[in-house]
């Protein structure tokens, strides 16, 4: 179902580009710090969605991989934990002398 769903979406998406495309081939002068860009609106238009999508992408990635190696470091620390509680139940309890000469001091 969701593969389907994502179909559509981008047939749709490919739909809007090209509307978008037809309808406005005015040209325009994008003014950036040091350049001016005279190119068609259609294309201003859909470098400022790339640029958009790219910065968002990157914004929402950063945190993701950074939770993404604590999670690898975590996993690791409690498997380290766990071999150690495995550790410490295998040990023999005190032997028999030992535990006879504290039942006779107490």
């Amino acid at each position: 179902m969701r593969t389907w769903a994502s179909v559509v979406f981008g047939i749709l998406l490919a739909g809007l580009l090209v509307y978008v495309v037809i309808s406005n081939n005015d040209l325009v002068v994008v003014t950036l710090p040091l350049v001016k860009w005279v190119t068609k609106l259609w294309a201003a238009m859909v470098a400022s969605a790339v640029v958009g999508a790219g910065a968002t992408m990157l914004l929402t990635t950063w945190p993701l991989v950074r939770l993404k190696l604590q999670s690898r470091r975590h996993s690791r620390r409690i498997a380290q934990l766990e071999q150690e509680v495995h550790g410490l139940r295998t040990l023999p309890i005190a032997s028999d002398s030992a535990s006879a000469s504290s039942a006779q001091k107490g």
